[in-house]
């Protein structure tokens, strides 16, 4: 081979190798469990964990919380 077949072959190969470095990353894991005040309200919030998630409410007298209930299909 020549020099020039070789400069070739090399940038070829610099070419093609470019696609596998310019795809965006995968996006992050959201975290296991996360609490977070719903838009809009001043003191309601969700708690999630995994796939499941409570809401709670802060009032002056104590706090209000839901325990939701999955029903499965017959």
């Amino acid at each position: 081979m020549n020099r020039s077949t070789v400069a070739v072959l090399a940038l070829g190969l610099a070419v093609a190798s470019l696609p596998a470095y310019s795809q965006d990353k995968p996006a992050p894991k959201p975290p296991m469990f996360a609490t977070t005040q719903v838009e809009g309200t001043d003191n309601v919030y969700v708690y999630r964990y995994g796939n499941h998630q409570a809401m709670f409410v802060v009032t002056s007298d104590g706090v209000i919380a839901t325990d939701p209930i999955g029903y499965g299909r017959p």
